[in-house]
């Protein structure tokens, strides 16, 4: 099987009231049943809303924008990378790579791209040091390829260069000759009003459209066909690291009940040892069981508001320890206080007994739809999109928790 091996990042902000909380603990869940706990990092700290998170583009966090990109202080793509492929080189500045365009209906075989909810036209980055017109065989073979899905009303057509430019992962490509490739959908306004990639088989209009999530389906076949394309020419890079201590050792992020860790990647090791102490003088106690894969560790079901320290050793083919890394500390945090966020349309709020319409003004309240139990006004529109916070039973105001 190939999910043991992947590393697997999930982000669950606690004001998200689109993709409640229950629903991506399913899914952190499910990774737990074929992955290592130490290769899943699920970030839950996070004051969020449903949304692409950054920490220098979109509106303020607590927000609702058209583009669904805030700013929340978290750089969300970093994290997300370097738990995947180990320690990067710092992002750039500005992005000096090309976000080109190209076109996806070479890639959808005898179906159009509309008939499979994709666009005509979908993007890729390319970082300078990726381009043909710089590359060496040997720059040509190390350029690895990213795929970024846009969410549910995030599609290109509707939002621009939104998430194509200033989702975070472009500055991280410039320095790390990482491509990323941003395929892109169209709504169909009954099977897909919303354009979102396909992840519940588009109401099976079209015979596998049902395979959705098997390599067989429309939209994913498509993607595999452009990363295809991208990786014609690669060749497996001939060189190899020199085996030792492990460098550039890092503790980038924490939960209440996990830490994460990252190195510089080695291909002479065969894997690495975890070792971690209450004490930055030890002693220390190996926490992994076999080497760990990869570049990255999280360790879990630590208690909350709690310092530890950490080193790691690289191990050889002969299961030979290195010397160990710097010790560096790292800190879970305290729980987030309790939220019960709801994200939708008002129509979707009173029918479901979080708001209520009111046909006339009455009462010192204007006419138009209101939270139940507290009466906030949430205008007179049932199509508008409206953040709502449960405070108990029957009670919900408009707004996020802090």
């Amino acid at each position: 099987m190939n999910l043991p091996r992947q590393k697997i990042w999930l982000f669950s902000g606690y004001n998200d009231g689109e993709v409640r909380r229950a629903a991506m603990d399913s899914v952190a869940e499910y990774y737990a049943k074929y992955v290592p706990p130490a290769n899943i990092f699920y970030k839950t700290n996070n004051r969020a809303p449903h949304a692409i998170v950054t920490d220098n583009y979109g509106e303020p966090c607590l927000a609702l924008n058209p583009g669904f990109i805030n700013n929340c202080q978290y750089d969300a793509a970093g994290r997300l990378l370097e738990h995947i492929y180990g320690h990067l080189n710092p992002r750039s500045t500005a992005q000096t790579g090309a976000l080109l365009a190209f076109d996806q209906s070479e890639f959808t075989g005898a179906k159009t791209s509309g008939e499979i909810s994709l666009a005509d036209t979908g993007y890729v980055y390319v970082p300078t040091a990726c381009q043909p017109s710089t590359q060496t065989s040997t720059k040509a073979s190390i350029c690895r390829v990213h795929v970024v899905f846009h969410g549910c009303l995030q599609y290109a057509g509707l939002v621009g260069d939104a998430v194509t430019r200033h989702a975070g992962y472009n500055e991280w490509a410039d320095t790390n000759q990482i491509i990323v490739l941003y395929p892109q959908t169209i709504k169909m306004d009954i099977l897909n009003p919303k354009g979102c990639p396909d992840w519940w088989g588009l109401s099976d209009q079209l015979p596998l459209n049902a395979d959705f999530a098997r390599k067989t389906g429309y939209q994913i076949k498509a993607f595999r066909a452009m990363l295809d394309r991208l990786a014609q020419n690669f060749s497996p890079p001939t060189g190899s690291d020199t085996f030792g201590m492990p460098q550039d050792f890092a503790v980038p992020d924490s939960t209440e009940k996990s830490i994460a860790l990252v190195w510089r990647p080695n291909s002479a090791a065969a894997g690495f040892n975890i070792y971690r102490s209450s004490s930055s003088t030890g002693p220390f106690t190996k926490v992994n069981g076999t080497p760990v894969q990869g570049a990255s560790f999280a360790d879990q079901s630590l208690s909350e508001s709690t310092t530890y320290y950490y080193q790691v050793k690289a191990v050889g083919q002969a299961a030979n320890e290195s010397l160990p890394s710097i010790t560096l500390p790292g800190a879970t945090t305290a729980r987030p206080a309790a939220c019960d966020p709801y994200f939708s349309t008002n129509m979707v709020h009173a029918a479901s007994g979080r708001a209520y319409y009111l046909p006339f003004d009455a009462l010192g309240l204007r006419r138009g739809f209101h939270a139940l139990g507290t009466n906030d006004e949430l205008g007179e529109d049932e199509n508008t999109l409206n953040q709502l916070t449960g405070e108990g039973p029957f009670r919900y105001r408009k707004g996020y928790c802090p």
